[in-house]
């Protein structure tokens, strides 16, 4: 349990160095860092989101649909906060661009989601049923394993940065690999912080997704 709980946490500071050499600098404007703040919070609830869906899948495979509900019950409640950058005030030094900033952000932001879901796993590791030590040490094996080669974060974290850069200057949405919904997500992201061109959206997306909950 321990090692999976570590190893999330690896997967999030690695994800934050792999998409970190494809972070174009953005301009520096008012708003700027008020976007990048907005983009953490929603990074840090798809890397919450993330892990405990893959928690919760696992968990089915292994015991069953009544134990992967201990996972959702005990996952972090989403935060609603106030978001704050350094211009007000933030205890850390102010990073040298917007981009620097908003990696120093992530960080900070990503180990405090991955202390929640250090929580998280150790209550499911403690309500699994039955004699759980063999099973449940072989369960987070795998898991740990499968968090050691996820890349996942790292795309979204550069996709997410691209559509901030094109909300701060007020640019058409970037084109963004993955899913039609993966790409509507993010356009209604990038409506939601202020681009006035951001790409309408096809008919019937659901806009209570946590990728579209940014403030």
């Amino acid at each position: 349990m321990d090692d999976y709980a570590t190893a999330i946490a690896e997967m999030f500071e690695r994800s934050i160095a792999e998409a970190r050499g494809a972070l174009a600098r953005s301009r520096e404007v008012p708003e700027a860092r008020r976007i990048a703040a907005l983009l953490v919070e929603t990074i840090a609830g798809y890397a919450a989101g993330l892990t405990t869906r893959e928690l919760a899948r696992t968990v089915n495979a292994w015991y069953g649909a009544s134990a992967a509900a201990l996972v959702h019950a005990a996952a972090p409640e989403p935060r609603t906060r106030r978001v704050r950058t350094r211009d007000e005030g933030l205890d850390s030094p102010v990073a040298p661009n917007v981009r620097d900033d908003f990696v120093d952000m992530l960080r900070a932001r990503l180990a405090e989601t991955a202390a929640e879901l250090r929580a998280m796993i150790e209550v499911v590791a403690a309500r699994l049923p039955g004699d759980r030590s063999r099973a449940a040490t072989a369960m987070f094996g795998e898991l740990a394993r499968t968090a050691r080669y996820d890349d996942r974060l790292a795309r979204e974290i550069a996709i997410g940065w691209r559509c901030a850069c094109a909300a701060i200057e007020h640019t058409p949405m970037p084109d963004v690999d993955g899913s039609p919904r993966a790409r509507d997500l993010w356009r209604i992201w990038s409506e939601l912080v202020g681009n006035p061109r951001a790409s309408e959206t096809r008919q019937g997306v659901q806009r209570d997704g946590f990728i579209a909950l940014v403030g």
